[in-house]
């Protein structure tokens, strides 16, 4: 009998607790579609999204709510696009821009900050709309992937000037970032768009010890790549028949490379990306020695996705 009694007494402390828990007085939902957004580290404009928030009354006595966007899991103190994703994004409320309506840690919603947003007469005005901009800064550093950010939203709702219960919060997948940084791999020589560029001797100082001409090209990438290098000739010719080769060397990003080498590197910084100097060095002693002529060769580099594991920082000879 004893044990009848403690049971029905735990049952009913149950039902007790589960009748006084705070019922939610609203909801919040952001179409997935709006907040999916691609971003380039190498576009130098900042991200910029406008998206609705739609917010549902479900206690019909509110007449307002305050919500405040929150990022649950900052890193180092800042707002962060998952563990990995990009840094120090913000929110705006497009009806207030300068007020608060994100903030990360503890903060709650209060008359300081947060948006509030009126609700209509009767059923028809349960349902009400505001737009925000997600903005996420130019230029940082991140490697292609998905990078998923939920947001919790904290709230007050209010019958008038009056308070209806204390702050709530929802978390879960009505409402988060899902950034997508896409594989990425573009080269240029000086300047954008330029892919084809000329390494000029003129004549040659045939007494002086080694002449070295060079130029720069750039690589901006998302992933870890390879570098495959293709002579047409394999040495310097005055056409594609002559029989005399004027040998010459080459450096890719100060590598010693040759016809058929192939370097690995891993993915390069945001904005700016990485340069690698292509120099061609040629003995004047040999070409002293060359029969006279305009000598030439078409050195082609090759940007690829680099398989396998990324490896260090910067570039090496890939194993064969």
């Amino acid at each position: 009998m004893k044990k009848l009694i403690l049971s029905t007494a735990a049952a009913l402390a149950m039902i007790c607790g589960a009748q006084t828990a705070q019922a939610a007085c609203a909801e919040f939902q952001v179409s997935a579609a709006e907040l999916s957004v691609d971003y380039d580290p190498f576009d130098a404009g900042v991200l910029d999204r406008i998206f609705t928030l739609r917010v549902r009354r479900l206690d019909p006595s509110a007449t307002s709510v305050r919500l405040l966007l929150i990022d649950p899991d900052p890193a180092g103190g800042g707002a962060k696009l998952g563990p990995d994703g990009p840094a120090n994004y913000e929110i705006l409320w497009n009806s207030d821009t300068g007020r608060r309506v994100f903030a990360v840690g503890a903060e709650q919603p209060n008359a300081t900050n947060g948006a509030l947003v009126p609700f209509g007469a009767g059923p028809s005005g349960d349902l009400a709309t505001e737009t925000f901009r997600l903005r996420v800064p130019a230029g940082q550093g991140v490697g292609a992937g998905n990078y998923y950010q939920p947001l919790e939203v904290r709230y007050v709702c209010y019958s008038g000037d009056d308070a209806l219960d204390s702050p709530d919060v929802q978390a879960g997948a009505q409402l988060g970032v899902n950034l997508n940084v896409p594989e990425r791999i573009s080269t240029f020589i000086g300047s954008q768009g330029i892919r084809r560029g000329r390494i000029d001797f003129g004549a040659l100082d045939v007494t002086g010890s080694g002449e070295t001409r060079g130029l720069m090209v750039t690589a901006q990438s998302t992933i870890p790549y390879e570098v495959d290098v293709d002579t047409d000739r394999g040495g310097l010719k005055r056409s594609d028949g002559d029989n005399y080769v004027l040998p010459y060397s080459m450096r890719f990003s100060g590598v010693p490379v040759s016809d058929g080498s192939r370097l690995s590197c891993s993915r390069t910084n945001a904005p700016t990306g990485r340069t690698h100097p292509l120099q061609v060095d040629i003995n004047p002693r040999q070409a002293a020695q060359a029969p006279a002529g305009s000598y030439s060769d078409v050195i082609t580099l090759t940007f690829g996705p680099r398989l396998g594991l990324a490896g260090g920082e910067g570039c090496a000879v890939a194993a064969s």
